[in-house]
């Protein structure tokens, strides 16, 4: 099976195989960094993932933890040619930050991919109408274009994946209710919904009703990455537009710990959620008399509109929302 996890989570790998064998070893950083006649910084950035390994070196190191030459020296070397190639966004990397170009390689080569998405729709559930009116508002005068082409390309690597990962989306209701696109083109949230609920066939998407009331992801959006081979769990946190990585284990074990009360205690069930996100796709259709098949605006003397209803009107629900079912008749839950 050829290995399609991407450079990115192949060089956490190697970084992660190769300190076990320091360790295992040993060895500290500062005798190792003799032993080759290295300086204590250029080994601290190797294992600390700043700097890719280049094929001298890893040898080098490779000899020096006894198993050059061996299986396991043959699986690493491997591992490091992998971590070597170029990225699939390599053309597109001056459009993205540091943090992003990390973030993306991560969610290449995950096994799970869990996200709370409290405000907008996230990355890999996106339409490009929806991600083009969100990158323009953004960075108006920015590489809209490209940005774009960039999330379809992660979209089309993700879908392309041998096995896909699991993804499991936590959405607050006002996601649902956000109208991106503006009342001038209620298109873009109307095929970004039915898109969401084309998607709920192969991704687990739970919506967190506003009946839940206050929450811990209304604290900030937070997306979990697992992976296979014992690499340890990775959390990216959004504070203030700015994207934040983390493996400290503790961190990781509180979030998902939160990101499961999440799932137990406010959201829907999965049927529930997704008759919520059909409700909120008809609520826009009658609104803005758009077709529910194509998201285009209707014309005819049957059609209202755009500018037939107030702005505020678009968050007006038009019809009754599905019944408050248990938990939310009595209390918090999902069962």
């Amino acid at each position: 099976m050829i290995d399609d996890r991407g450079p990115v989570v192949h060089q956490a790998l190697l970084i992660h195989r190769l300190i076990e064998l320091r360790r295992g070893n040993g060895l500290t950083q500062e005798k190792v960094a003799r032993s080759l006649e290295w300086s204590h910084a250029k080994l601290m950035r190797y294992e600390g993932g700043t700097q890719v390994l280049p094929k001298a070196d890893l040898d080098a190191l490779l000899d020096l933890y006894r198993v050059l030459g061996t299986a396991q020296g043959r699986k690493l070397q491997e591992i490091g040619r992998r971590a070597r190639d170029k990225p699939w966004w390599y053309p597109h990397r001056h459009a993205l930050t540091v943090e992003e170009r990390h973030y993306v390689g991560l969610e290449m080569g995950a096994a799970r991919i869990r996200q709370c998405a409290p405000a907008l729709v996230p990355g890999l559930l996106r339409t490009r109408d929806y991600a083009h009116a969100l990158c323009s508002m953004i960075d108006p005068n920015g590489e809209v274009d490209r940005l774009v082409d960039v999330l379809m390309g992660r979209q089309g690597v993700m879908l392309t994946r041998s096995p896909v990962p699991e993804q499991v989306y936590v959405l607050d209701e006002a996601v649902l209710r956000r109208a991106v696109g503006g009342p001038e083109n209620p298109g873009v949230m109307v095929r970004q919904l039915h898109h969401l609920v084309e998607r709920s066939a192969s991704v687990q998407l739970r919506i967190i009703p506003e009946e839940a009331g206050l929450h811990f992801g209304a604290l900030g959006g937070f997306t979990l990455f697992d992976f296979d081979d014992g690499l340890p769990p990775v959390l990216h946190t959004e504070h203030r537009g700015r994207v934040v990585a983390s493996k400290k284990e503790e961190d990781v074990h509180s979030y998902a710990e939160a990101f499961d009360r999440l799932v137990a205690e406010h959201a829907l069930d999965a049927c529930r959620s997704l008759a919520l996100i059909e409700h909120h796709a008809r609520r826009l259709q009658s609104r803005g008399g758009v077709s529910p098949d194509t998201g285009e605006e209707e014309t005819g003397t049957h059609a209202k509109g755009v500018g037939a209803f107030p702005t505020e009107d678009l968050l007006a629900v038009s019809e009754p929302r599905p019944p408050p079912t248990p938990p939310f008749s009595a209390g918090f839950g999902s069962e």
